[in-house]
């Protein structure tokens, strides 16, 4: 199989997890009036210049680290991003059972921080800690963000992956940092090639968890409209994978992903599923 087609199933399964979880919560914030407390955050014009403020302070962080080159801050921030966003996850699945709220709560912050322990222990878990850790993510923000502010949102970071890609390449520092870590920032494929040189392909959290972001929020309107962003994310995914492959390129992600959601929340409504 190649490499692109198993980073495109990653994807799938980390979109599929991620949509659950955030419409897991949607569904238990209905009934639970702490979770919904706890989630809901202020998501005006406002939040947006915020969250777009912290991606970039983010950013400026990680290549602050990479200019220490002190592995142990690689390490705390890689436990700290595992634990909490992955505890999102395991709330969605560790609630059904228990149902008890706080107990919930506890034992799926203990999970995520044993999960981010064991990745360390295991570094082959890097592609599982990556997919549970976005899904995490992207459930979180399209619980807080309506669908109109998260296709916002996800407009103007399409435009600067693509600026921090072929303008400032910035990305590019900070993805081949995070490849030569194998840090759990990235899913990746690879294979051995002629000479037993390896041939490897990665896909940041980035690109996977703002299109779950975008699925959430809409399974909040229909979820059959969070079938139609999944189609046109997974689309895009494929597109910038084959490229990425085909010409051995370095690409942005985000821009043909976001093309595909918005192409396909446009026909979902031409179509009447809004």
């Amino acid at each position: 199989m190649r490499l692109y087609f198993k980073l495109l199933l990653m994807f799938i399964l980390t979109q599929v997890m991620g949509i659950y979880a955030g419409s897991y919560i949607i569904e238990d914030a209905k009934t639970n009036q702490y979770v919904d407390t706890l989630m809901m955050v202020e998501t005006g014009p406002s939040s947006l210049v915020y969250f777009v403020f912290a991606v970039i302070c983010g950013a400026l962080l990680f290549i602050l680290l990479h200019r220490l080159h002190i592995s142990l801050l690689f390490t705390l921030l890689e436990l700290a991003v595992i634990s909490t966003t992955s505890s999102i996850f395991f709330y969605s699945l560790i609630n059904p059972v228990l149902l008890s709220t706080l107990d919930s709560m506890v034992f799926a912050i203990l999970g995520g921080m044993m999960f981010s322990v064991i990745k360390q222990l295991f570094p082959s878990l890097k592609n599982l800690a990556a997919m549970v850790s976005s899904a995490g993510a992207g459930a979180v923000f399209g619980f807080t963000f309506g669908f109109i502010t998260s296709l916002v949102f996800l407009f103007i970071l399409a435009i600067y992956d693509y600026i921090s890609v072929f303008k400032t390449k910035h990305m590019i520092t900070m993805a081949n940092e995070i490849v030569e870590r194998d840090m759990a920032f990235t899913i990746s494929a690879e294979k051995i090639v002629e000479k037993g040189k390896k041939a490897r392909l990665d896909l940041g959290t980035g690109d996977l968890s703002l299109p779950i972001m975008v699925g959430v929020a809409a399974y909040s309107i229909s979820p059959l409209l969070s079938l139609f962003t999944l189609t046109g994310s997974t689309l895009g995914t494929l597109f910038v994978l084959f490229i990425a492959w085909k010409h051995h390129t370095v690409l942005p992600a985000l821009p043909p992903i976001t093309a595909g959601i918005f192409i396909f929340s446009i026909a979902a409504i031409y179509l009447g599923v809004v």
